[in-house]
């Protein structure tokens, strides 16, 4: 008398019959939307922060830094790119500082 697995599983959880759907239950897809969206500006900080070492110091230290604290809001951890944003703008200033020092 041995019941098979899925039998105290109610229909409406059962992908076979088509009447959940295939990326999940309703109730989570916000919170992935969320996720997704932290990711993304994650990697968008990183990029930027990136970038500013080389370019537009302060300015992409500055943007690099706000897509951090949105990813964190979105709770996505980017620690990498507020340590790229904060060495972006400290590097422009320093860059800043020595030109006018030289002049």
């Amino acid at each position: 008398m041995a019941k098979n697995l899925g039998e105290n599983m109610s229909d409406s959880n059962d992908l076979r019959n088509g009447t959940m759907p295939m990326d999940g239950p309703a109730e989570s897809t916000g919170a992935a939307f969320h996720l997704q969206q932290g990711r993304k500006y994650r990697r968008t900080s990183i990029i930027i922060g990136v970038v500013g070492l080389f370019l537009f110091g302060i300015a992409a230290g500055v943007v690099a830094f706000i897509f951090a604290r949105r990813a964190e809001a979105a709770g996505v951890k980017a620690t990498a790119g507020k340590v790229l944003g904060v060495l972006d703008i400290i590097g422009g200033i320093v860059v800043i500082a020595l030109y006018f020092a030289n002049r």
